[in-house]
C-alpha cells in the first residue's frame, strides 16, 4: 500500500510538471485545438495534454519497476504490455492532432493495439447471463475483446467535448477501478488505476473551463485504451458476475453516449463516424447551462454510477443495478424538466 500511494502522488507530481512542458511545446509548434463551427471553446488551445499523462505514467512505472518484489511481477508484465500497447494509440492521437487522421486509420492502429493486449493474454472469457451467473464467450472471446477496447477507446474520445469532461470521468473511473482491484485483494490490478487516478488529478488542474491545455486525441484516446485495458485485468477478468458489471456501470455515459450517437447518426443517414453537435455536453449546453455547469452535473452523475457500482459490489447483487436503472431516469427527467423550464421561460 506504501508503493502503491507513492506511485500515485509521483504521477501527480510528475504530471504538474510535464503539462506546462507540454504546453509550452505545443504553443511554441503550434498544435493548438482551433475554434470551428463545432467546437465549443472560442480561443486557440494547445493540444497533446496526452502526452504528458503517457510520460507520467512510465515514470510511475519505472518506480515500480524498481522498488516491486516478487509479488508485483504480474503488475510488471501488465503495465508493460498496456503501455508497449497505448503507445501506438498515443502515436495515432499525437499524429491526428497534429495533422488529423482518418477514422478508418483510427480504428486500424485500435484494432492492433488491442491485438497486442489480446495475444498476450488479457481478453473477456466471460460475460453476464441475465439469467445469473455467467456465460464462457468461448472462441467469441478474442473478437469481443477487440471490440470493447476500440469501443471504449472511442466513447471516452467522443466524450471529450468540453473542459475537464473526458479527464473527470476517467478520474472517476479510475478511482472505482482502484477501490474495487483492493475490494478483491489484487493489490497488482490497483497499481496502474492509482498511477492514472494521480496522473489525471493533476492534469484537471490545468484542464477544468477554461482549460489552459486539452487532452488532445493523444490524451482521450489514451485513457480510453487504458481504462478498457484495466477493465480485463485479473480482477475484473477473474471475479464475480458483479466485478464484470462494474466496469460498464462507471463507464456508463461514455458507453451510452456512443451507442446513442451512432444509431442515431445512422437514423438520420449520416456516416457513422462524422462528428456532429448532439452528444450529451451540447444538449446541456443547448438547455442553456454553462460549460463547467454541464460538466459538473455530468460528472457527479458518472461518480454516482460509481458510488452504485460499489454498493452493488459490496452487495454482491445484480439487482442493485435498479439503483442505476432509477438514477438513470431521474437524469432523463430532469434534463427534459429543464428543457421545459427553459423554453416557457423564454416564451415570457
Amino acid at each position: 500500500m506504501i508503493l502503491l500511494t507513492i506511485t500515485c502522488n509521483i504521477a501527480f507530481l510528475a504530471t504538474l510538471f510535464l503539462t506546462r512542458l507540454v504546453k509550452a511545446l505545443a504553443l511554441r509548434h503550434g498544435i493548438c485545438a482551433i475554434p470551428n463551427q463545432r467546437a465549443v471553446h472560442q480561443k486557440m488551445t494547445p493540444l497533446l495534454g496526452g502526452v504528458a499523462i503517457y510520460v507520467a505514467f512510465l515514470i510511475s512505472f519505472f518506480v515500480v519497476l524498481i522498488f516491486a518484489d516478487d509479488g508485483l511481477h504480474a503488475l510488471v508484465r501488465e503495465l508493460t504490455v498496456f503501455l508497449t500497447a497505448g503507445f501506438l494509440v498515443v502515436l495515432l492521437g499525437i499524429y491526428d492532432d497534429v495533422r488529423g487522421a482518418h477514422w478508418f486509420q483510427k480504428l486500424l492502429v485500435q484494432f492492433f493495439a488491442g491485438t497486442i493486449i489480446v495475444l498476450f493474454g488479457y481478453k473477456i472469457s466471460v460475460v453476464i447471463n441475465p439469467f445469473g451467473g455467467t456465460l464462457s464467450l468461448g472462441v467469441l472471446s478474442v473478437p469481443f475483446t477487440l471490440l470493447w477496447i476500440a469501443g471504449i477507446t472511442n466513447a471516452i474520445n467522443l466524450i471529450d467535448g468540453l473542459d475537464g469532461l473526458a479527464a473527470g470521468i476517467s478520474f472517476g473511473a479510475a478511482c472505482v477501478m482502484v477501490f474495487v482491484s483492493l475490494w478483491f485483494g489484487n493489490l497488482a490490478s490497483a497499481f496502474p488505476a492509482a498511477i492514472l487516478a494521480g496522473s489525471l488529478a493533476a492534469f484537471l488542474i490545468f484542464n477544468f473551463n477554461p482549460a489552459k491545455i486539452f487532452l488532445g486525441d493523444s490524451g482521450s484516446l489514451f485513457l480510453g485504451f487504458m481504462l478498457a485495458c484495466f477493465s480485463i485485468n485479473g480482477t475484473f477478468r477473474d471475479s464475480s458476475a458483479v466485478a464484470i458489471l462494474i466496469p460498464i456501470i462507471v463507464l456508463g455515459i461514455p458507453i451510452t453516449d456512443t451507442f446513442l450517437a451512432f444509431f442515431r447518426r445512422i437514423r438520420k443517414k449520416a456516416h457513422p463516424f462524422v462528428a456532429d453537435r448532439e452528444h450529451i455536453h451540447h444538449q446541456l449546453l443547448n438547455q442553456g447551462l454553462s460549460q463547467r455547469q454541464a460538466v459538473v452535473m455530468i460528472s457527479s452523475v458518472s461518480y454516482l454510477w460509481g458510488v452504485i457500482a460499489v454498493v452493488i459490489l459490496i452487495s454482491q447483487s445484480v439487482y442493485s443495478f435498479l439503483l442505476l436503472l432509477l438514477v438513470a431516469a431521474i437524469l432523463i427527467w430532469g434534463i427534459k424538466r429543464l428543457g421545459y423550464a427553459r423554453y416557457f421561460a423564454f416564451r415570457r
